[in-house]
């Protein structure tokens, strides 16, 4: 089974290039509060560099369902990363609202919802589960921060399910031959292919290299 990378927190026109050159399936765009951070006017530079080949996924938390529209409507990403809180915001009737928005702005059919899940404890994955979304994500629960952290959590906690999911979360070079043992479609990466912060060409090399290889 091929099994797709996902590069996430893509800020610079450096990032597109690399990224252009060695090929993932998906890019990620954070739009919500956070160090890799994007405004909308920065990912639309970006996504006009970015190769049509390659998956452009918003990040968001909590985030306005017109805002989300609206960044889809302008081809600036073609997938929804939701790694907001489920409990309180981003609940089963956002996750609908937004689906009927995305269908009135005949966007529906063309843009999957990835739901993220922060993962504390087993619980939190079979709640996830029913959740109105094409894929699942499964992150590390750490306290106020919304993915990203380079910290991995039990995965062997995650069940066998039908519903494809991705797998986030302390994913390195030393990991990535455990990580394609899950039965994860697509495994997300961050920090593991950054230096000082900033995405390094050749660690991004390095980690696609491994994961195509195996």
């Amino acid at each position: 089974m091929h099994t797709g990378i996902k590069i996430c927190g893509l800020t610079r026109p450096e990032d597109i290039a690399a990224v252009n050159e060695y090929r993932p399936d998906y890019i990620g765009f954070v739009f919500a509060p956070s160090k890799r951070n994007v405004s909308e006017m920065r990912a639309a530079g970006l996504k006009k560099l970015l190769s049509p080949d390659i998956t452009a996924v918003g990040v968001f938390v909590n985030s306005p369902i017109d805002d989300i529209v609206r960044l889809v409507s302008r081809g600036i990403i073609g997938a929804v990363q939701l790694h907001g809180d489920m409990e309180g915001f981003e609940t089963v009737q956002y996750a609908e609202d937004l689906k009927k928005a995305l269908a009135a702005a005949r966007l529906a059919a063309s843009v999957p919802i990835i739901r993220a899940v922060r993962v504390k404890d087993g619980d939190d994955i079979r709640r996830a589960v029913s959740y109105p979304a094409e894929y699942l994500l499964f992150d590390t629960f750490v306290k106020d921060q919304y993915g990203g952290s380079g910290v991995r959590f039990d995965w062997s906690l995650i069940p066998h399910i039908e519903k494809p999911w991705f797998l986030a979360g302390g994913i390195s070079a030393s990991t990535i031959k455990e990580a394609l043992n899950t039965e994860a479609c697509c495994l997300d990466i961050s920090s593991a292919v950054e230096t000082d912060g900033r995405k390094d060409p050749k660690k991004i090399q390095e980690i696609i290299q491994t994961v195509r290889s195996v």
